[in-house]
């Protein structure tokens, strides 16, 4: 056999190898991966009736740090937390990763898994974006929302946000410009996909930005929007103004339907579905009751 040959197939043995060993050390899959157009988005449904709850985690996070609240929602109606792609258990998607291309997998994703509405959205930080944008192209669909400290489409201008060209593994960009990483017992494969996919998304979020500011219009559903009770900018020096203009953004994401209300996590900062996820459990139950009353 030439030289060339034997090199050949001693990279493709070796990289097979690779492969394995990489595959020995992801986490089996949880939920089920489905072909939204030639890669796969991994959900994971719990429960049963409807409405049904579509989570939508935060820069940075996958469908695991949701699964307690999940778990803890499950009982009350069937509740479905699934992660974007390059997160978790899916496959890396098309460029750009906008609100408005997420929206579009979000509407793929549920007709592959047979998922019909009314929904009861779901989005914490970044993932509101992706949700408000989904509810108005989508309003028919839709039964109720629940934002949890979101982001605001126009917080990069109001608090001055440099977005950078790369995450450097801080919590949330959106919203924090300075942040520290959090002990996880997350793998380390899941954790790194995290940051690899929260690097294409960060591209994005100007453009994510004026989607959302493009799609207005809500549908008039019960809405509850819960905001971080501790500073996330007390160490800057105009950080106490910093924190008035996330209030005024939250309280204008309150307006967004006249079937609303605002809760403050008085414990938590940015992360509320780790520090607080009680106060979350419950917002997606009360929203959960409210859409079956008016149906």
């Amino acid at each position: 056999m030439p030289v060339k040959a034997i090199h050949l197939l001693l990279s493709v043995f070796l990289l097979t190898l690779a492969g394995w060993a990489y595959a020995g050390k992801f986490p089996p899959v949880p939920g089920k991966r489905y072909d939204v157009g030639g890669y796969s988005i991994h959900m994971l449904c719990k429960g049963q009736g409807q409405p049904t709850v579509i989570i939508d985690a935060g820069l940075g996070d996958d469908s695991s740090d949701w699964f307690g609240i999940q778990n803890h929602t499950a009982a009350q109606t069937q509740v479905c937390v699934f992660d974007r792609p390059g997160y978790g258990w899916s496959d890396a998607g098309p460029q750009p990763r906008n609100s408005l291309r997420i929206s579009s997998e979000i509407e793929k994703l549920v007709q592959k898994a047979n998922i019909s509405g009314p929904y009861v959205l779901v989005g914490h930080s970044f993932g509101g974006y992706n949700i408000r944008v989904f509810a108005s192209t989508h309003p028919q669909q839709i039964a109720g929302m629940v934002l949890v400290d979101a982001s605001h489409e126009n917080q990069y201008e109001l608090l001055d946000i440099k977005l950078p060209r790369h995450y450097q593994r801080s919590r949330d960009i959106l919203v924090l410009p300075k942040a520290t990483d959090k002990i996880s017992s997350k793998s380390v494969i899941l954790q790194e996909r995290a940051f690899n996919a929260a690097r294409a998304e960060i591209s994005s979020l100007y453009q994510s930005a004026k989607q959302v500011r493009h799609y207005i219009d809500m549908p008039k559903v019960p809405l509850i929007v819960i905001s971080r009770g501790k500073p996330e900018w007390q160490d800057n020096a105009d950080g106490e103004f910093r924190e008035q203009i996330w209030h005024d953004l939250q309280q204008d994401l309150w307006k967004l339907s006249p079937i609303s209300q605002q809760i403050f996590a008085h414990h938590s900062g940015h992360d509320i579905h780790l520090e607080q996820p009680e106060l979350i459990v419950s917002a997606i139950n009360d929203v959960v009751a409210m859409s079956r009353v008016r149906q």
